[in-house]
């Protein structure tokens, strides 16, 4: 079983791709409300926060900033000298990911991790429905990683908001 229950996988993947709570309420199937699913949503919040200061306790992490409607936290390892973006996804759960030159010495593109590298930045990229430039989409996993947690982090939040009919 996942981190979230169905009710607050569905309102926390149409929250982040930009939809506010009362929309998310009218499109429901179930008949939702907005006061619901601000309440769903309230509660995968605190479950994805609790959930990214636990892993980032686990790596000995610095916590510089916790957005929480994000489902970022920004920390950093002083054992690696490196930044570290810890971001939930729904398909993968939590997702660390240390700011990197290199792997084993090896640069993208002939990093052998190149691959799981390039998925979990497109479930990210899915999830959250972040827009890379064309220039940026070309960047190496290295570079295209810092891009995508910078747009992430600076992302304008949809808000709680009523119908206003």
């Amino acid at each position: 079983m996942g981190l979230l229950s169905a009710h607050e996988a569905k309102v926390w993947l149409e929250f982040q791709r930009g939809k506010p709570t009362s929309v998310i309420a009218d499109e429901s199937e179930e008949g939702w409300t907005p006061a619901y699913v601000s309440r769903v949503l309230n509660r995968a919040r605190g479950k994805i926060s609790d959930a990214l200061e636990n892993h980032a306790v686990s790596h000995r992490l610095d916590v510089e900033s916790l957005l929480d409607y994000k489902g970022l936290l920004i920390g950093f390892d002083y054992q690696a000298n490196a930044q570290v973006y810890i971001v939930y996804t729904e398909e993968m759960g939590i997702i660390v990911w240390y700011k990197h030159e290199s792997y084993g010495g090896e640069a993208c593109p002939r990093c052998p991790k190149e691959v799981e590298c390039k998925e979990a930045l497109d479930i990210i990229i899915d999830e959250y429905a972040i827009e890379l430039r064309p220039d940026e989409q070309g960047l190496p996993m290295t570079e295209k990683s810092i891009a995508l947690f910078n747009k992430l982090a600076a992302k304008e939040s949809p808000r709680y908001q009523r119908n206003r009919e």
